[in-house]
C-alpha cells in the first residue's frame, strides 16, 4: 500500500499560527504518524459518526484531524485540521 500526505489550507493556517512549542510537538507528531500511525503517544482513533476521519493527539490539549481515505492500494491522508479540542470538536 502507497501512504500518500497532504494538508488543507485551513491545516497550514492552524498550524502555522501554533505558539513555538505546540509548533514543534505537532511537527514531532505528523513525522510519527507518517512513519508509525500505530504508534501510542498518538492515541490515534476513528472519530464515530464521520465517515473516514481520524484524530492523533499531539498534547493533552491539541488535536489533529485526518481523512483518510483509500483507493486500490493508495492510501490518502488529509491533515485536515489543527487545535484544541474544543476547536476541533465544537460544543453543539
Amino acid at each position: 500500500m502507497t501512504r500518500r500526505f497532504r494538508s488543507t489550507r485551513k491545516f497550514d493556517k492552524q498550524i502555522q499560527s501554533l505558539e513555538q512549542k505546540s509548533f514543534k510537538q505537532a511537527v514531532k507528531a505528523i513525522e510519527l504518524f507518517m512513519t508509525d500511525s500505530s504508534h501510542p503517544s498518538l492515541h490515534f482513533k476513528k472519530i464515530q459518526g464521520i465517515n473516514n476521519f481520524y484524530e492523533i493527539r499531539v498534547n493533552k490539549s491539541i488535536r489533529i484531524i485526518i481523512e483518510v481515505t483509500s483507493k486500490g492500494k493508495d492510501q490518502m491522508n488529509t491533515l485536515y485540521i489543527i487545535g484544541t479540542h474544543d476547536e476541533v470538536f465544537p460544543p453543539k
